[in-house]
């Protein structure tokens, strides 16, 4: 096994259906640059999921958050996350008492850089279903309790993992003495298996296909997922609504919400107008990388910046 340097934060795969002859156009926004990558070489960075090195404090805390924040359903998957985040931290600290040959050295370490970029790839494969749909009808293998679940995990990570999201994160870490910054990898897996958990079995969640039925492609961005509901604040000034919304295709998109309507699915027609809306709304919460099917399209976007 090999150590794996880039770890992606938007899965590749999602990205073809905005691929031209295996290339994906993209503005890089800092740049205001267009340009057309193989998506293996964007939406990553070197070692991003690497695990930290954690104390024996830090690991008390770390299981304690996961006591407290975890709900009954998802405390038995958490901890299992928890010993994956720690693992390298316990057999490092042990590492310190014996003497390691080079090839224990080299196992350790592809411990450190392979074991969440790993665990991404398993719930990527929750998600073959979600990216697959292309017409109203493909929505119905929801109505499968286990599919759900596993298709709300791919969602959950698929929002929360990426550099926006992270950036978010170290913020709210920020405000907390007791939260180390070497935390910033594991909360996101506390958050989504708890959205994933509501999702699928405490909220009535209904789901949307947007048929784009314009001349105008959907875009996407390194920030695929957004809920739209981010800026409806409580009397807390916190986000307590959420409503996502995820362009699957250029031409097909999916709205996951709590809101009532009679029934679990719908298929709405956009025209011009709504796709320009949903088109803005990702573009303007992405990092780094928006990308679309023709570079054209992108050169609208790039005099926005």
């Amino acid at each position: 096994m090999q150590v794996k340097r880039k770890h992606h934060y938007v899965w590749k795969e999602y990205l073809k259906p905005w691929t031209e002859n295996k290339k994906v156009p993209t503005l890089i926004k800092n740049l205001k640059k267009i340009t057309k990558p193989n998506p293996e070489g964007v939406v990553q960075q070197r070692y991003f999921y690497a695990l930290d090195e954690f104390t024996k404090e830090e690991e008390i805390i770390l299981k304690e958050l996961v006591n407290l924040w975890s709900k009954e359903s998802t405390l038995k998957i958490n901890l299992e996350f928890y010993e994956t985040f720690t693992s390298y931290s316990k057999i490092k600290r042990l590492s310190k008492t014996i003497d390691l040959n080079d090839e224990l050295k080299e196992k350790l370490n592809i411990l450190r850089t392979n074991a969440l970029e790993d665990s991404h790839l398993v719930f990527e494969n929750f998600g073959k279903k979600i990216i697959s749909i292309r017409k109203f009808e493909d929505l119905t293998f929801l109505d499968n309790e286990m599919e759900l679940f596993c298709s709300m995990i791919y969602i959950s990570f698929q929002y929360l993992r990426t550099k926006n999201m992270q950036s978010k994160i170290k913020i709210a870490i920020n405000k907390y003495d007791y939260l180390s910054p070497k935390f910033l990898n594991f909360l996101p897996f506390l958050y989504a298996t708890g959205i994933a958990d509501s999702l699928t079995y405490e909220k009535q969640t209904r789901f949307i296909f947007l048929e784009n039925t314009s001349e105008i492609d959907f875009i996407t961005s390194d920030q695929p997922l957004i809920n739209n509901k981010i800026d409806e604040l409580n009397d807390n000034g916190t986000v307590s609504q959420l409503e996502i919304y995820y362009p699957i295709t250029p031409r097909i998109a999916l709205i996951i919400h709590y809101q009532e309507q009679n029934e679990k699915y719908r298929t709405i027609a956009l025209n011009s107008l709504d796709v320009d809306k949903y088109n803005k709304t990702i573009f303007n919460h992405s990092n780094e990388f928006i990308f679309a099917s023709t570079t054209e399209q992108l050169e609208e976007y790039k005099n926005c910046l």
